[in-house]
């Protein structure tokens, strides 16, 4: 059987019809606002219009066989591990730049227990992305799971100080996919926008000391890049998760005037985050159009999260006044 035949095989299985239409605009409205009104993370009810349609996303694949980027957009956006597998496969046939659905694969496969798998496609984008703590991050957190301690073979160049996991051009594949599947434009947004990543679920999960000198070097880094980054601000969060973890390790820290004063300067952006989000929800996100919220999220994936909020608070007519003032 050849990939393409195994591909359509793999993607048409077994999968039920969905029934429900798709999502639009104003049913992500209401839940919201219902969420917000009943302080429910999530119920079955609420979480019913984010569910996915696995034959929309799977057909057009299959009607796009030779495009690397659906491909992945698939494989981002599907649960079934096999499918995914070989749809991130098929992506890495037919890209002449690997590296970010390399990275993504690796980080996948390591978390669904592929370790060997996973070693292979970290090692390569080690050799090519020299740069990136991600994929020596992979290999660190596969050596823990394995049991033999956190302590690489060989350490990463002294050079090896961005956290990247390609977070946004996944948005961008996924996002495609969902409106060649039918999905509206920001029906594909909101469904295809997700800043959390495999990369950062293992970050975190490193983050239990005793490290050696190397793992120490690397999440310090991670943690320092992932706040001068400011793509996403969940990774700006878990960049003060991992900073002050290091910090805790400075001898005499909690006498050191430097650590202090460090750790106050967390603390109050920290606090900056929690009400500038506190205020778009509020204020702000109610009162936006959807073509305002389709230009947010493109705005996001483009700028960053947060300038993007900043243009949205400008743009929208809320009649409530914002309480936070810029930096």
């Amino acid at each position: 059987m050849t990939a393409k035949l195994f591909l359509v095989a793999l993607l048409a299985a077994s999968w039920p019809v969905f029934a429900e239409p798709l999502p639009t605009f104003m049913d992500f409205r209401r839940m919201d606002q219902t969420r917000r009104l009943t302080g429910q993370l999530q119920t079955a009810e609420l979480l019913k219009i984010t569910r996915l349609d696995p034959e929309l996303i799977a057909g057009v694949v299959l009607r796009n066989t030779n495009d690397a980027q659906l491909a992945w957009g698939a494989a981002e956006l599907l649960t079934e591990w096999p499918a995914r597998r070989a749809l991130f496969e098929t992506a890495l046939a037919a890209m002449s730049n690997r590296v970010s659905v390399a990275l993504r694969y690796a980080c996948a496969a390591a978390r669904q227990g592929e370790y060997d798998n996973a070693l292979k496609w970290a090692r390569f984008c080690q050799a090519q992305d020299g740069d990136n703590t991600v994929p020596w991050l992979v290999e660190l957190w596969i050596l823990a799971q394995r049991k033999l301690g956190q302590h690489l073979e060989q350490s990463p160049p002294v050079w090896t100080t961005n956290f990247r996991d390609y977070t946004a051009d996944a948005c961008r594949a996924r996002i495609r996919v969902l409106e060649l599947a039918g999905y509206s434009a920001y029906s594909a947004r909101r469904l295809g926008f997700k800043p959390d990543s495999d990369a950062l679920f293992i970050v975190q999960n490193i983050c239990k000391p005793p490290f050696d000198e190397a793992t120490k070097r690397l999440l310090r880094s991670s943690g320092e890049s992932l706040q001068q980054q400011r793509q996403f601000l969940l990774g700006e969060l878990i960049g003060q998760t991992l900073e002050r973890t290091m910090l805790a390790l400075v001898p005499d820290a909690d006498r050191n005037g430097e650590v202090r004063a460090r750790l106050e300067t967390i603390g109050t952006r920290r606090e900056r985050l929690r009400q500038r989000l506190a205020d778009i929800e509020r204020n702000t996100v109610d009162y936006a159009t959807e073509a305002q919220m389709v230009q947010y999220f493109d705005d996001v994936l483009a700028a960053g999260e947060e300038a993007a909020m900043q243009k949205l608070i400008g743009s929208v007519k809320s009649p409530l006044p914002t309480s936070h003032e810029d930096e």
